[in-house]
């Protein structure tokens, strides 16, 4: 934005944080009571400006703060959650079990979001939030996948206690209902796979 001088170096000057946490601030207000609000931080700022922007946000009915941090230092990960009372998620870039287990038992996030997909499927996010329940950490499950990942992780999380939320664009009212019938419970229009084939491609049989 025209608030931010240098978004190379992800430090956020106060006139910055003002800038944030002001929007933060008029939706939560706006939203109030009908809706939870969460904040998408795409792994924009340093550790400073993200411990800074998370406790300035803290009187604010915030559901939580999405990746603040760059997703490779662990350590930083920790410093940001632990040093606020505004939920931190994270954990949709980290893969497989073995990626997401330091994030949870380390409480380096609140919320755990893991990518059911990118995580290595159905089975692995089972682990992942087998692992978190331990922990008492609640799932949030990130999705921008098409229908066949949004129904897979759907499934996760209905097989699960500690589902929070998940991405999905298959909403109806708010809730998406989960299909009971074998397998996944959507079918392929092949037409529309063949009719959006990348370029050389051929439709399988």
């Amino acid at each position: 934005s025209g608030h931010e001088k240098d978004r190379a170096n992800r430090h956020l000057r106060r006139a910055e944080i003002d800038h944030k946490a002001e929007i933060v601030e008029r939706v939560t207000e706006r939203v109030g009571n009908k809706a939870d609000a969460a904040f998408d931080c795409h792994w924009s700022f340093t550790a400073g400006s993200a411990r800074r922007l998370a406790r300035r946000v803290e009187p604010c009915n915030v559901w939580w703060l999405e990746d603040p941090v760059p997703p490779e230092n662990l350590e930083v990960q920790q410093t940001v959650t632990q040093s606020t009372a505004t939920p931190i998620a994270a954990g949709e870039n980290l893969y497989r079990k073995d990626g997401q287990r330091r994030l949870i038992t380390e409480e380096g996030v609140d919320i755990i979001a893991p990518d059911v997909p990118k995580v290595g499927g159905m089975r692995e996010a089972m682990k992942i939030a087998t692992l978190a329940e331990m922990y008492y950490v609640p799932v949030a499950m990130h999705n921008v996948s098409s229908p066949v990942g949004t129904l897979a992780s759907a499934h996760v999380g209905a097989a699960i206690p500690n589902s929070l939320a998940e991405e999905k664009d298959l909403i109806v009212d708010g809730y998406l209902e989960i299909p009971e019938k074998p397998g996944l419970g959507l079918t392929l229009d092949m037409d529309a796979v063949e009719t959006h084939l990348a370029s050389g491609q051929e439709l399988f049989d």
